[in-house]
């Protein structure tokens, strides 16, 4: 049984092992191998585990990674943009697993600590400025409301574009889908820090 409370050496909770699979994928259908070797040869550079909760509709995992290939690896949005909103997003939806995986990457892209502060659970927004405060907020109505403030979209759209608006409602709804994986096969975790 895994300790909820180990921690690796970045004070992260470690992953779980995949479900159904060991971690040589002994009992894997060829079609789950090939998805793992593309998740794993691809930018990821290896196997996150809400796609390993995805095993079972191999191909629809293969979709859906895709879809997340797109929105982190080809963005039109600039890197802290798309942290925000991710992070954002997992926030929301409180996705522990999501939060912690993304925020060191946030930082490593010059997402500001306080931003990053800002996208946890129920923090306040009003100090940080934009478009981080837009983001989060769009962010945090599309995960909660399923739709936004008009108001609120024609700030996104002012900030960011027509495009990076669209990215940042597609970052939402793709990170949330991703949420609901990670609790169904049990990998969710508390919120680093």
């Amino acid at each position: 049984m895994r300790d909820e409370n180990a921690k690796d050496e970045g004070g992260r909770a470690p992953s779980p092992p995949p479900i159904g699979l060991a971690p040589d994928l002994a009992g894997a259908t060829d079609a789950q191998r090939r998805l793992v070797e593309a998740i794993a040869s691809g930018p990821r550079g290896s196997v996150p585990s809400p796609f390993l909760a995805m095993l079972d509709a191999p191909e629809l995992a293969d979709a859906i990674q895709r879809v997340g290939t797109v929105l982190r690896f080809d963005s039109r949005l600039p890197d802290t943009v798309r942290e925000i909103a991710i992070l954002a997003t997992a926030g929301a939806v409180a996705c522990g697993y999501e939060w912690n995986y993304h925020a060191p990457i946030a930082e490593a892209a010059g997402v500001p600590v306080e931003a990053i502060a800002a996208t946890r659970p129920g923090a306040p927004i009003e100090d940080i400025g934009d478009p981080a405060a837009t983001v989060i907020a769009l962010c945090r109505a599309l995960a909660t409301h399923a739709a936004p403030d008009p108001a609120l979209l024609d700030a996104a759209v002012a900030r960011l574009g027509r495009a990076g608006a669209t990215e940042i409602m597609a970052i939402a709804g793709y990170y949330g889908l991703l949420a609901h994986f990670i609790r169904w096969a049990g990998f969710d975790e508390r919120f680093a820090g």
